[in-house]
């Protein structure tokens, strides 16, 4: 594929003085000792587990995560989680039981017959679509109430039904176009996100359009059977260096140097030693993504953070239990 072309023409942030990165401390044989003791008390448990598990892990990434010789702070708690997840979960079998049981009750030879199987199945999928999306802002929103630095947390506004529909009707466009509705798809969700997020009491805020990767998109598009589908790798770099250079917090800018070589680079090197060591090597990958965030991800301009008050938008109270149900729960 062609070299990246730059969009720090189009960004605002040309002309700041400090360039700063982030910062990651952890060590992987820390983490995989984490990882070994989370996988057996998991297993012990019958899975229970689990919700402390991924707290765990998640504190020691957050508490390794250094920003202007300051570390995050990770909040969260096992017991939200697993309380949002047997709230969810109740409720989303509740639901399945009486859409079964009326779909039962109008067909109720369709057990044996596939095509009534298919017809029933068919609303589940359209369904799940803008509820994962529900459960993706939820997640999101839980996280950066429980991410503190300098004891000033995050937050996310918004409404994470209003997101899910947005996802439900954008997938739709996507699927009507060929995918050439993927950039705008994007975009539009990314902004939705951005737009209504917090740290402290300062909003970041985001101006992208898909227009601006339509072209790349397009050549992607045709160049998918040359290229093997490598060339998709080009078009994420470029789309991550776009979406940075939009993105504001107060006079801080965001810059993403990663190429589509590198990123190739880690994404199949990361999967190829999740296959050859059976998963054993998922504490060593999640903690190379996190450095590779930390060298490609720079934060530019002058901004006062002593000057930032603590964040008065009210938390959610239980955790991650949509994703969790739909099993995209991640860090």
């Amino acid at each position: 594929p062609p070299q990246t072309p730059s969009f720090r023409d189009r960004s605002p942030i040309a002309s700041a003085t400090h360039r700063v990165h982030l910062s990651h401390h952890g060590k992987v044989f820390e983490m995989f000792g984490i990882y070994v003791v989370n996988m057996l008390l998991t297993i012990v448990t019958l899975g229970i587990y689990r919700f402390w598990a991924k707290t765990r892990m998640r504190r020691y990434l957050w508490s390794h995560t250094e920003f202007l010789e300051d570390r995050f702070e990770y909040t969260g708690a096992g017991k939200e989680l697993l309380i949002g997840f047997l709230i969810v979960f109740a409720f989303l079998i509740a639901i399945l039981g009486v859409y079964t049981f009326v779909f039962t009750m109008i067909w109720p030879e369709w057990v044996g017959v596939p095509e009534l199987a298919a017809l029933y199945q068919a609303p589940l999928f359209i369904a799940s679509i803008p509820l994962i999306g529900v459960a993706q802002f939820r997640a999101r929103r839980y996280r950066l109430s429980r991410t503190l630095w300098r004891g000033i947390r995050g937050a996310q506004t918004g409404s994470s039904s209003r997101y899910g529909v947005m996802v439900g009707a954008y997938w739709l466009l996507t699927f009507l176009t060929l995918g050439f509705y993927w950039p705008y798809m994007r975009t539009r969700l990314l902004s939705y996100k951005l737009n209504n997020t917090w740290f402290g009491d300062r909003a970041i805020t985001f101006e992208g359009s898909g227009d601006a990767l339509i072209g790349r998109f397009a050549i992607c598009w045709l160049l998918t059977l040359p290229s093997l589908g490598l060339c998709w790798f080009w078009y994420r770099a470029g789309a991550l260096q776009y979406y940075a250079s939009r993105a504001r917090f107060a006079a801080l800018g965001f810059e993403v140097t990663i190429s589509g070589r590198a990123l190739m680079f880690l994404m199949g090197t990361n999967m190829t030693l999740i296959w050859i060591t059976f998963g054993l090597a998922y504490p060593y990958v999640l903690r190379r993504n996190v450095i590779y965030l930390c060298d490609y991800l720079i934060l530019v301009g002058d901004q006062d953070f002593a000057g930032i008050a603590q964040s008065l938008k009210p938390r959610p109270t239980t955790g991650e239990g949509m994703a969790e149900a739909f099993d995209i729960g991640d860090f």
